[in-house]
């Protein structure tokens, strides 16, 4: 009677364990299923909010090329008449410089800032530059005509104020006599500040024959 008494101890512990491991086992596995739930809510309220992000960033018209749209503001052109060919390149490679760039409103832009200083490094050439009222032979010849090509542009489009400009020594045929801008690294620049109360974007074309400014208003 004792044993048997023994064995039914025995085996009532071993069900009392058997049931405390299942019950271990169903709250481990809720557990497991509701960390799941929880991850699962989280990574979706967290795709959720990268796409009204994304969507916020998208709709914000202050974001540029958001959303954005351009007006042409001014335009001037003037024509390349019989330059040389190494005047050709050094205008090339000068309005590559300068198109595309951006004035944000109440910034103040500079040519030389934005140019630097013309070196063989960078593919400049040999042209005729004026010196003391003289023609020379210096690197970035031509770069002058782009000055004022971009002068005039601005003269035409309101709320552009120039800030620095001069005049050559001597009269260049591009531009009406006093509508020139020199130019001359380290000595002589052209500023404007933009007061549009918009950004704007600078776009020189050059062509064949002729150099175009564009002034455009983005909003």
């Amino acid at each position: 009677f004792f044993v048997v008494k023994a064995n039914n101890s025995n085996n009532g512990n071993t069900q009392n364990n058997n049931d405390s491991a299942n019950i271990s086992r169903l709250a481990t596995s809720s557990n497991d299923k509701s960390n799941s739930d929880e991850n699962n809510s989280v990574s979706n309220h967290s795709v959720d909010d990268v796409n009204n992000r994304i969507e916020n960033v998208l709709s914000n018209p202050n974001i540029k090329g958001a959303s954005s749209s351009e007006e042409e503001l001014a335009s001037y052109s003037t024509n390349l008449g019989s330059s040389t060919e190494n005047r050709l390149t050094n205008i090339r490679i000068t309005c590559g410089k300068l198109n595309e760039t951006i004035v944000e409103n109440g910034e103040t832009f500079s040519f030389c800032d934005k140019t630097g200083p013309s070196t063989a490094e960078e593919g400049y050439k040999e042209a005729t530059v004026f010196q003391n009222g003289k023609k020379v032979q210096a690197l970035g010849g031509g770069n002058c005509q782009i000055s004022s090509t971009l002068y005039n542009a601005v003269l035409k489009a309101s709320n552009l104020v120039i800030t620095e400009r001069h005049e050559h020594s001597n009269y260049v045929p591009y531009v009406p006599k006093g509508k020139d801008a020199a130019v001359a690294y380290g000595s002589y620049d052209f500023k404007f500040k933009n007061n549009t109360g918009n950004v704007i974007k600078i776009v020189m074309e050059s062509a064949a024959d002729n150099i175009t400014a564009k002034i455009i208003k983005i909003s």
